[in-house]
């Protein structure tokens, strides 16, 4: 058996530039293996890319979705940040999908805004390059990742995203906002352990990033505040 062919080598290669580290996919293949090769090799050094940033993700056949699935897998795992430039897209160029019934499992992936018109069940999963809005609740155990806003009429109780290509200014608006964690960029804050009361009632509220944590703050008043 060839070793040098089980864990997909000279896929991928790694290099540093004065921004971070730039990640090259040599030859055409499946995204699972791109990915799984990637993850293969922080993994064996993960002492090294511990606290390291990712500039770049050179593939000419990557899609944003594939892309937005990539960094979250990554940085989920490993101690790792991805840097990158700010590219203002203009709203027009956006393309929106229209979600009538989400079922437990369902996965939406899209390129453009999504507008779910329905409660997200535990296991549901929506990646968009642009922002999200949920007309219903996000139960316990579904998800929401997003490089633009996310806004919720209902209540969070799941996973959400905003901002997950590193846009800073990105935020998280609900009428309930009691998440198991929640992501601004880089920035997470999650559900604490003990004393963590659950409420139902309606207070519309705002999560964004600021001097580095994320802030929750009344809808109502920080609007007012501008």
């Amino acid at each position: 058996m060839s070793f040098k062919a089980a864990n997909n080598d000279g896929l991928v290669e790694f290099k540093g530039n004065k921004r971070g580290i730039v990640i090259n996919v040599k030859k055409d293949a499946s995204f699972e293996e791109i990915k799984q090769s990637i993850v293969d090799k922080i993994g064996a050094s993960v002492g090294f890319f511990n606290g390291a940033k990712i500039c770049s993700i050179n593939y000419n056949h990557l899609t944003d979705v594939q892309l937005l699935q990539l960094k979250e897998d990554i940085t989920s795992r490993f101690d790792i940040e991805f840097i990158e430039e700010e590219i203002n897209i203009p709203y027009e160029s956006y393309e929106t999908k229209y979600v009538n019934n989400m079922r437990s499992g369902d996965n939406i992936e899209f390129e453009g805004d999504v507008v779910v018109m329905a409660d997200m069940k535990p296991g549901c999963q929506v990646m968009a390059t642009g922002s999200v809005v949920v007309m219903g609740d996000i139960n316990p155990g579904a998800k929401v990742i997003a490089y633009g806003n996310v806004v919720v009429m209902g209540r969070v109780e799941g996973f959400i995203h905003a901002g997950a290509n590193g846009n800073k200014n990105a935020y998280i608006v609900a009428n309930n906002l009691n998440p198991m964690v929640l992501k601004i960029a880089k920035y997470i804050a999650e559900a604490p352990e003990e004393d963590y009361i659950q409420t139902y009632d309606i207070n519309p509220e705002i999560a964004f990033a600021n001097n580095e944590i994320i802030v929750i703050e009344s809808y109502s008043a920080k609007k007012k505040s501008r």
